[in-house]
């Protein structure tokens, strides 16, 4: 009688996560960056997006440096407490990373910064919860739609849009508030404006504390 044999389980080297590997790369980085700028500055931002963000790495690339993102691991970076302190009172920067916020290490001057982002203006889609500034009613009608294909008419409907097709056109059966002053967009408020390339918010920076080399903290 023939010996059956036995499958052997392989066991399989788990790999290491890169993510805590990558945290502690740019705890370094942001420590090794800090000494070689004249001034560190935490600015907020509204409604950015890759292509701007590129524009903006672009235009502060010669003598400076942007980190975003990671707001906790930039904390540890700057240090949380004062014995942290990656240098002389970068601890004091830390609680201002919170939210849609990033660091900035540059040999720029504090105004020339600060007229940067008060000209630095681009108009974006709007997102849920966004307070719209304006009205936006779309008439009822043909007309309204004529620029869509009637494949995406399921998807008005799904919107909230009263639509329905007539000769492969899209028809709007009622008037529908795109926006409204005053109120917060919602989900698909946003998402049909995106459609129809309205854009109501804007793309802004604010410069909210800056760190001078010498330790000098000032909150803007």
């Amino acid at each position: 009688m023939p010996i059956t044999k036995r499958k052997k389980t392989q066991v399989l080297t788990k790999t290491k996560k890169k993510t805590p590997e990558k945290k502690e790369l740019l705890v370094k980085k942001l420590k090794q960056s800090l000494k070689k700028y004249q001034r560190a500055i935490i600015f907020q931002y509204k409604n950015l997006t890759t292509n701007p963000l590129k524009e903006i790495q672009q235009a502060w690339k010669s003598d400076s440096k942007l980190f975003i993102g990671k707001n906790k691991v930039m904390q540890v970076g700057l240090g949380r407490n004062e014995e942290q302190s990656a240098t002389k009172n970068s601890y004091l920067l830390s609680p201002f990373l919170k939210g849609e916020t990033g660091l900035l290490l540059t040999n720029k001057t504090l105004q020339e910064i600060q007229e940067y982002c008060d000209t630095y203006k681009i108009p974006e889609f709007a997102r849920a919860g966004h307070i719209s500034d304006q009205t936006i009613v779309l008439k009822e009608g043909i007309d309204t739609l004529k620029g869509f294909g009637h494949s995406i008419e399921p998807y008005f409907r799904k919107l909230g849009l009263n639509t329905q097709l007539i000769n492969q056109q899209i028809v709007l059966n009622e008037k529908f508030i795109l926006a409204q002053e005053g109120k917060p967009l919602t989900v698909e408020q946003s998402k049909l404006l995106r459609l129809m390339n309205q854009k109501l918010a804007y793309l802004e920076i604010a410069p909210l504390c800056v760190l001078e080399k010498n330790g000098t903290f000032k909150k803007l």
